[in-house]
């Protein structure tokens, strides 16, 4: 399995709130994970480079063998709500902080399965036989007002308040975390990302840009793509080859 991933200022912040860490465990185990920070000054990158230094440690340090996929659901769970509990202590104990938090989406692949958790609106795409289908679900007000049909996918693509998020590690004593699990077969790509890149980069445009790249050029070439359209945040992509 090869992993490749980069991330970008963007064409308008300041700084880099966005932050990523992937590794290989063994020939059959891979993870990685992607953070994207909020909060004043430098709070954002603060929570997101905690958030993701923390959970990419624990899986490392607590991943063994013999682990079930149930197993692999309660590590990542364990290791995203004590990012949590590390990332909120840290906020309320520094006025300068209050009020920091992260999105995370991360994942653990191994034997043909990738496990993905997830909180606030980072994603997770799955490429599989020239076909992209998203395998996350915004935390978002948007996604809520969609659910609801008080608006359509076409002004939800567009629309102004997108980047408002409901749910967010760090930001609370206790976070609802949502875990899925897919088949992860040989060739097949797993996607993460930051809003930065999908806020810009539709699945039609990921698809034919994976298509026409070599795949070690990937998570640049997204990232040139979200610059071009605008380069509005800061822009992520880790991607996983099976």
């Amino acid at each position: 399995m090869k992993t490749v991933g980069n991330s970008d200022i963007g064409k308008v912040r300041k700084n880099n709130e966005d932050a990523f860490r992937f590794g290989r465990i063994d020939d059959d185990v891979t993870w990685a994970v992607v953070c994207d920070g909020m909060g004043g000054a430098s709070g954002g990158q603060i929570a997101s480079t905690m958030a993701a230094d923390m959970v990419g440690k624990k899986i490392e340090k607590c991943y063994n063998k013999s682990m079930s996929e149930s197993s692999i659901e309660n590590m990542m769970l364990s290791a995203i709500t004590t990012a949590n509990v590390t990332v909120y202590d840290r906020a309320i104990a520094d006025d300068f902080l209050n009020g920091m938090g992260t999105t995370i989406v991360c994942t653990v692949v191994k034997n043909g399965v990738a496990c993905i958790a997830h909180v606030g609106d980072s994603r997770a795409y799955l490429i599989h036989n020239k076909e992209i289908s998203l395998l996350t679900k915004d935390h978002s007000l948007v996604q809520e007002m969609l659910d609801r049909g008080q608006i359509t996918k076409e002004e939800f693509d567009s629309h102004p308040i997108r980047n408002i998020i409901t749910r967010a590690l760090g930001v609370a004593e206790k976070v609802e975390i949502d875990f899925n699990s897919v088949e992860f077969e040989k060739n097949d790509v797993l996607l993460l990302c930051s809003d930065g890149l999908s806020g810009y980069v539709d699945p039609e445009q990921i698809l034919n840009i994976f298509t026409s790249c070599e795949f070690d050029r990937f998570p640049s070439k997204l990232i040139e793509a979200a610059n071009k359209a605008g380069g509005k945040d800061n822009i992520t992509a880790v991607a996983m080859m099976g």
